[in-house]
């Protein structure tokens, strides 16, 4: 079994785990991470690929990914969690459901069920992605504003930008992670989703629009759907407190 970075932090069970998206690790977690363990216990960890957990050799699949978050639970001696994924995490949230004895509440984070039903992305947003820029940093200089809302506090915007350029990824884990989630489709499964389940968009996500979204909250059994007003893809980082208001409402603490 792969050994992945772990923070784990507060206590009470079932405790909140948290799948991060690409190429984000469990740090990137911590404004929303630090005052939702004031309640709860919060654990994140770093993907296969990502951060200071290994990178493993190609191919990846996102049911592999959700299988390195089970083991997370496993490795901690935990039996159920709330599950709460953002973008490719929430992908991956959704195979973990495929273990439906381990998942107590599931939260889907800017998500599609597949590039095949997803809403597609603004075709400068697409452009954006497409391009490929020099070092990590520049990379995330030219991603970041669509990342975010497009009137984003330019104080949110700098800070992200300064955090993600520190941060490595490397570049065979990042590809990893890339052709996961476009070889993801869950699309057929959705409906066998029983936990109850919040779906969660930014009303200006432009990297996996809301319309992706909102097909995960029509095909899933007892989901429910909450759009986030001035929020981009990061809605947590733009809009902290109302995602913490929305999962307070949605998770016994």
């Amino acid at each position: 079994m792969t050994e992945l970075h772990v923070i784990d932090r507060g206590a009470g069970d079932p405790p909140l785990l948290l799948i991060a998206g690409i190429p984000a690790i469990a740090d990137d977690w911590d404004a929303l991470a630090e005052p939702l363990s004031a309640t709860r216990r919060v654990i994140a960890y770093d993907n296969r690929g990502s951060g200071r957990s290994p990178v493993t050799p190609r191919p990846y699949t996102t049911r592999q990914l959700a299988a390195d978050a089970v083991g997370v639970v496993d490795r901690l001696g935990i039996a159920r969690a709330h599950v709460f994924g953002m973008s490719m995490g929430g992908i991956v949230a959704q195979e973990v459901a495929g273990w439906p004895d381990r998942v107590d509440r599931l939260v889907l984070g800017c998500a599609h069920a597949g590039v095949e039903h997803a809403t597609p992305q603004p075709r400068e947003t697409a452009r954006a992605f497409a391009m490929r820029t020099g070092d990590g940093g520049e990379r995330t200089s030219a991603l970041a504003p669509h990342a975010l809302a497009r009137d984003v506090d330019p104080a949110i915007l700098r800070a992200f930008i300064a955090k993600k350029s520190g941060d490595v990824q490397d570049d065979e884990g990042y590809r990893a992670q890339i052709a996961a989630v476009l070889a993801h489709d869950t699309d057929d499964r959705l409906p066998r989703i029983f936990a109850p389940t919040l779906v969660i968009t930014g009303d200006d996500d432009r990297v996996i629009p809301g319309g992706s979204s909102e097909v995960l909250a029509e095909r899933i059994p007892n989901a429910h759907l909450e759009v986030i007003g001035g929020a981009g893809h990061l809605f947590f980082l733009e809009r902290p407190e109302a995602t913490l208001r929305v999962l307070d409402e949605f998770l016994p603490a």
